[in-house]
């Protein structure tokens, strides 16, 4: 498998291909479609996303998809205490990237997005919320602070 990770120049192909891929993964395959499209519509009009392609495949396929949102550390602060995600007018920008979407086939396409995705927010804080079996939440939240002190080979706690 040949991964290389982009966006696609037409947003209805975007849109179209991400509903395919993500509507058939857990758990957004139990997500309500009219939110699931909402969601992956805002991250691909705001060009907040990413397609991890096998590109040994003719025609290519999608082995990946990612998409977030930007928030500012207020917005994603009370996101996190309450679950609550806030409107998606302000989530164009902000000092957090927050991960609303994320699947991929095998581990190699989704460290390729998520490399990919931090090279375009080096100093943004990354927060995402995996939704697991049974209901149980697991955060995930990399501050700016860990992001700068992993760079420069410091050691966090």
């Amino acid at each position: 498998m040949a991964v290389i990770v982009k966006k696609l120049p037409d947003p209805w192909l975007a849109l179209g291909l991400a509903a395919h891929f993500i509507g058939g993964r857990e758990p957004f395959s139990r997500f309500p479609a009219g939110d699931l499209i909402r969601t992956l519509n805002g991250q691909v009009r705001r060009g907040h996303y990413l397609f991890a392609l096998d590109t040994a495949a003719e025609p290519a396929r999608v082995v990946g998809y990612l998409g977030w949102a930007l928030y500012d550390n207020d917005v994603a602060d009370r996101f996190i205490a309450t679950g609550v995600p806030p409107a998606d007018e302000p989530a164009t920008e902000g000092d957090v990237a927050w991960i609303l979407t994320a699947a991929a086939l095998d581990r190699a396409a989704f460290f390729a997005m998520t490399k990919a995705a931090r090279r375009l927010y080096p100093d943004h804080r990354v927060i995402a919320i995996r939704h697991k079996a049974g209901g149980k939440r697991v955060r995930f939240d990399q501050s700016r602070a860990r992001v700068k002190a992993k760079r420069s080979g410091a050691k966090t706690g």
